[in-house]
């Protein structure tokens, strides 16, 4: 029977065993050695002579087949009593061993992998980390250039101002832009050092993600959670797009681990930095603040200490002082007193309309299958299993933040982004594989959850009518456009082109000093009543335009000077015919 090289010599054997077992290959013989209490053994070998060494040098008489003849040469020459057998094997039966054994340990080292916790979360967090690395070169996007613009003020003011500029101000201090902006003193101003900078919190997202999921589902089922969440369109695209976002995300996970651990301490830490990111994190204190009393009075059936609720203070505080202090620089509170159409109250006829837009964002690229699973996973297990307490404790941490933000958001006339449900998706993710994973058929599991990847992945690619918005910042089908959009600035500027004279809608008319963080470039505001007077328009089908009438026009009228295109998206520049 032919030896594979590998068995040839002990040290190379042992040592690519070491690395297939993860450098636990020798650990895993200490249990059976101590366990060999008998004075005679019997033993059928195939490989390593570990055990037959161990027993050898403590006189316990044993007897052993091993089919490697190296192996029956070592154990002669250090003294074993060898007597040699040969058998002859027929090529069908060889052939057959060889695949039982390999399929086997394929199974094996994969059970082991899966089982592992740690090693599922490295492997994820090296692969975010390869993803952020391959995107260096995507500038900042749609509203994330208010974070780079807001960074680049406490840069260029060496941080002497805590209140940037009223066009910049949000109300709140914005840590991200603080944190983005020291990064950029201490290795420079570059979209590389940005990208760097958020994988902390990319790593981090991950982190707590393994933490939550393990509450509530067994440690194999962890490798799928984080298949979801790569999947998901909103969560990959704000990871390569350096969203703000994932910021938010990580330090909300950060609290509700902490919480549901009630490791007070972290978890007062985690609020007081959610008060220092946006309006959006603030209103989260207060949805965990309910889900506290939900876990308290309801599912743990206690009473309300006072040492419960003591983490907030710092957290409050830190509130009050921002706001006496923020009122008395700007004399005005988390809103600028500037008109803006983002910031009016909705009337209740929009109010349904802004409801509607909600769910849709909800149910958008994909996910309505995911949902769907859920409400089927808990129908079943209201019917005919009792439910859990970690079962009623994810349910509350998804429901109650996603319906107050709801009952925020639908009176507010801002457009609603998916990414401002991010952490939504996310536990939706874990709540979904805890069904998943109690799906008696493993065929019915992988059919289930291949078919949500799918739909997952087809989510970044569905565009809509431009009146209806599309998700760009969230999903991948965006990535195209940034090679687009240098192609066209390189164009203009070979054409010699006066890019004040070109006129064009956000987010084509970020200045590309803020965006790529390179020399001023950067389009002349469109406002569409002046369109006749503009002598160039730069139009896209990333814009999200309501009135598509006016660009209709343009196309109809005017002479096209250049359009380039790739995959689903279009750029193309226009020259007036009377100018």
């Amino acid at each position: 029977m032919k030896i594979s090289p590998i068995y040839r010599n002990i040290f190379f054997y042992r040592s690519v065993m070491q690395i297939l077992y993860g450098f636990n290959y020798l650990r895993c013989f200490r249990f059976v050695k101590s366990n060999i209490i008998d004075e005679s053994v019997s033993e059928l070998c195939f490989g390593d002579t570990v055990l037959e060494d161990y027993r050898f040098k403590n006189n316990i008489k044993w007897s052993g087949y091993n089919f490697n003849h190296k192996f029956v040469n070592r154990a002669i020459k250090i003294g074993h009593n060898v007597s040699r057998i040969y058998l002859t094997l027929n090529s069908k039966p060889q052939y057959l061993i060889k695949k039982v054994i390999k399929k086997k340990m394929t199974s094996n080292l994969i059970t082991r992998f899966n089982q592992n916790p740690r090693k599922i979360f490295l492997f994820f967090s090296f692969l975010s980390i390869v993803a952020v690395l391959l995107s260096v070169n995507i500038p900042f996007f749609w509203d994330n250039i208010t974070i780079s613009e807001s960074a680049s003020f406490y840069f260029n003011n060496s941080f002497r101002k805590i209140i940037p500029s009223q066009k910049l101000d949000y109300g709140v201090i914005t840590l991200y832009a603080y944190y983005l902006a020291a990064c950029w003193k201490i290795m420079g101003q570059s979209l590389l050092v940005s990208h760097i900078a958020i994988i902390t919190f990319v790593v981090g997202i991950f982190w707590e993600v393994k933490n939550i999921s393990l509450h509530f589902i067994k440690p194999g089922s962890l490798f799928l959670v984080y298949l979801l969440l790569l999947f998901d369109p909103a969560i990959s695209t704000q990871i390569v797009l350096i969203g703000y976002d994932i910021v938010f995300l990580y330090f909300a996970l950060l609290a509700i681990r902490t919480l549901i651990e009630k490791k007070y301490l972290f978890f007062s830490i985690s609020l007081l930095l959610l008060s220092t990111i946006s309006i959006r994190a603030i209103v989260f204190i207060f949805c965990l603040l309910l889900v506290q009393l939900i876990f308290i009075l309801i599912i743990e059936k206690n009473r309300l200490k006072i040492n419960d609720y003591l983490c907030y203070i710092p957290a409050l505080i830190f509130l009050i002082c921002w706001c006496i202090y923020h009122l008395n620089k700007t004399g005005w509170l988390f809103f600028t007193p500037e008109k803006n159409s983002f910031r009016d109250t909705n009337s209740l006829n929009m109010v349904f309309r802004q409801f509607g837009f909600i769910i849709w964002k909800l149910v958008d690229s994909g996910r309505i299958f995911i949902w769907l699973l859920c409400s089927v996973g808990f129908f079943v297990f209201y019917q005919k299993i009792k439910i859990s307490a970690e079962l009623k404790k994810i349910l509350i941490i998804l429901i109650i933040p996603l319906l107050m933000n709801i009952g925020v958001m639908i009176f507010i006339s801002n457009p609603i982004g998916h990414k401002y449900f991010l952490i939504t998706f996310t536990i939706l993710s874990i709540f979904a594989v805890y069904f998943i994973q109690n799906i008696n058929s493993k065929k019915h599991r992988i059919l289930i959850f291949a078919s949500i990847l799918l739909c997952l992945f087809f989510g970044n690619f569905i565009v809509y009518p431009q009146k209806y918005g599309n998700a760009w910042d969230t999903s991948l089908k965006v990535l195209p456009y940034f090679k687009l959009e240098q192609n066209m600035r390189t164009f203009i500027q070979s054409d010699k082109i006066d890019p004040k004279e070109i006129h064009t809608e956000f987010p084509l008319n970020n200045d590309f000093k803020y965006s790529y963080l390179q020399n001023d470039f950067s389009y002349s505001d469109l406002e569409v009543t002046e369109i006749p007077r503009y002598k160039y328009i730069l139009y896209s089908n990333i814009l999200n335009v309501r009135n598509l009438q006016p660009y209709e026009e343009v196309k109809q009228n005017w002479v096209l000077v250049k359009e380039m295109s790739s995959f689903q998206i279009s750029i193309e520049l226009y020259k007036n015919p009377k100018l």
